[in-house]
C-alpha cells in the first residue's frame, strides 16, 4: 500500500508540474477516428505515443467505447488493438517509473469517472497491466 501511495503521489506531482489537465470532453462532441490497424479512437483525444526498448513502439488511445486500448510493435508489424478496460473522459499519458528491479516499469492514465485521473502499470513490455487505480481519490 505505501508503494501505492508513492506511485500516487510521483503521478500527481508530473501532472502538476507539466501543467496536464484532465479535463473531460463532453461526449455529445467527440466524433471517431482511425486509429490504423481497425482501431476507432475519439479524435478529440488523439493518439499517445510510447517508445518502447529495441526500438518497439506502443500507443494508447480511448476507443468509441471510453475504454483505454493498446497496441504495439514487434518485428516493425503492429499487434492488433487489446482493450485494458476502464471508462476515460480524455487523453492517456505514459510515465516512466524505473523500479530496482524493473527499469522499463510505466504507468499509463488519463480522466476517469469525475474527471479523475485513473491508471494502470506495468512491470516491463510483454508483462500484465495491474487492475485499474484511482491517482486522486485520496487513501
Amino acid at each position: 500500500m505505501r508503494t501505492m501511495k508513492k506511485i500516487k503521489a510521483v503521478v500527481l506531482a508530473a501532472v502538476a508540474v507539466a501543467g496536464l489537465t484532465l479535463a473531460a470532453a463532453p461526449a455529445a462532441q467527440a466524433s471517431p477516428c482511425e486509429a490504423g490497424g481497425g482501431g476507432l479512437y475519439i479524435c478529440e483525444y488523439g493518439v499517445t505515443d510510447h517508445a518502447l526498448p529495441g526500438g518497439h513502439k506502443e500507443q494508447f488511445i480511448v476507443g468509441t467505447d471510453n475504454a483505454m486500448w493498446t497496441r504495439h510493435t514487434m518485428d516493425g508489424k503492429w499487434s492488433g488493438w487489446v482493450p485494458l478496460g476502464g471508462v476515460f473522459q480524455g487523453r492517456i499519458y505514459v510515465q516512466e517509473r524505473p523500479e530496482p528491479d524493473h527499469p522499463y516499469a510505466v504507468i499509463v492514465y488519463g480522466a476517469g469517472p469525475g474527471g479523475k485521473a485513473w491508471g494502470t502499470k506495468r512491470l516491463a513490455p510483454g508483462l500484465k497491466w495491474t487492475p485499474f487505480f484511482c491517482l486522486q481519490c485520496g487513501g
